[in-house]
Parts: C-alpha cells; structure tokens; sequence
C-alpha cells in the first residue's frame, strides 16, 4: 500500500483510500495514476472513483524487486543462531543486493460493466487493452497514455495495471511438470510434492515471471466534481 508513514492509522487510511496493490511474492514498487492537472495533487491514485467528460490520461510506474543474496544479513545471524534459523528458514532471509530485476513488461486491462444483461461480458473485459514493452532499467519502467475511446464509448470504464518482471527461478513454476508427445498430449507428470515421491536434492525450480497488481482506477462519463461546482455557480 501507499501510506504516508507506518502508523496504524496512515496504513487504514490507505487501505479505505484502496491505495494498495498485490503482488505475486516479489518486493515489485507500483503506482498507477490518473493524471489531472486541474485538481492540486495533479492526479487520483489508484483506487479512485473519477468523474470525466474527456479522455482520461494515465500514468504507470513500476520497479522491480531486489535480488537476493543467499543467507541471512549480519545483523540477524548475530541475532539468532543458526539452529534456529535453519528452522525458521531453512539459514536463508530477506536479503537484497543492490541489484534490481528488471520490469519487461506492462499490461493495461479494461474493464466496461454491463449496460444490461444482454451485453456478453466476455466482450466487456479486454485483457490486456494496452501492452508496453520495457526497455532495460535498474531505474525501472514509467509510460503514459490516453484512452481515445472513452468519450466516444461515453460510459462507466475500469481499469487496472498489471507488471511483469524479467523471469526468474521460481519453486513449483511448471506446477505438474507435463512430459508431451509428439501429438501434444500429455504422457506424465512429476509434480513436486514436498515429500518422499520428490527426490530431496531436486529444487523444483523453474523461471517464472514475478508480477504485481494495481488496484483499479473507476472512471464515470460526466462531469468531474470541480466541473460541476463551476456550473452551479
């Protein structure tokens, strides 16, 4: 989430702002906003509710997580010993380099609610609406861009970011880990099972990409708050 401090109460302002985001297990930094340079802030963070009469305008920023580096930092190995940390986590910790992953790559998915039921909302959901490669860079991945259709659609839309990281070695990425024939039917599987049936020297390890979720950004058709002030005056 994005809270201005670690209070109690800053996170719970976040979390009621729905100012948050997920991620798959990767420390991924996001922020997805709507740009808008008539309000101070000059943008609505994701999780808001905006009303607009022209094309919204959005901006996307991620940065990937740190890699880690194998063990424990210094200061908890000399806090804990290392009985105790081989059970806990089998000697390894929360311990990033100075290195980052990269972003490769940022979705946009789009969302129109139903007008009425016989709309399909098959066709309602475009995943993904917008695709941006990335170019390398420890300083991560920042685009901008404008929805032409939402005017001329002149209704309710919702929309979400999605990040990719570079891939990387994941436990239980292949999850059942198919052996194909020729036809492309599967003839085995050896998934990994935590147990005897799994060899213990084998990791199960497999590159998968680590992504993160934004929360959605929900955009009426009509006039914005400060609009329609304006005109009531």
């Amino acid at each position: 989430m994005h809270a201005e401090t670690r209070t109690r109460d800053a996170i719970w302002s976040a979390m009621k702002r729905r100012e948050v985001y997920g991620t798959s297990g990767h420390r991924i930094l996001l922020w997805f906003d709507l740009l808008d340079e008539s309000i101070e802030a000059g943008r609505y963070p994701m999780g808001s509710e905006v009303h607009l009469a022209a094309n919204p305008q959005f901006r996307v920023s991620a940065v990937g997580s740190f890699k880690q580096l194998p063990g424990c930092p210094e200061y908890i190995a000399e806090s804990l010993d290392r009985r105790r940390l081989e059970k806990m986590g089998a000697g390894e910790c929360y311990h990033p380099s100075d290195e980052r992953y990269l972003i490769e790559r940022i979705e946009i998915i789009k969302i129109l609610p139903q007008l009425n039921e016989s709309e399909s909302v098959a066709a309602l959901i475009e995943d993904p609406w917008r695709v941006f490669d990335c170019e390398p860079s420890q300083a991560g991945c920042s685009v901008e861009f404008t929805d032409p259709d939402f005017t001329r659609e002149g209704r309710e839309a919702v929309y979400y970011a999605r990040v990719l990281e570079e891939a990387s070695p994941t436990i239980n990425a292949q999850n059942l880990r198919a052996s194909f024939d020729r036809q492309g039917e599967v003839e085995s599987t050896s998934p990994c099972r935590g147990d005897f049936r799994t060899d213990v020297s084998d990791d199960c390890l497999a590159d998968a990409q680590q992504r993160a979720w934004s929360s959605p950004i929900f955009v009426s058709y009509g006039q914005s708050a400060g609009d329609q002030a304006f005109s009531e005056r």
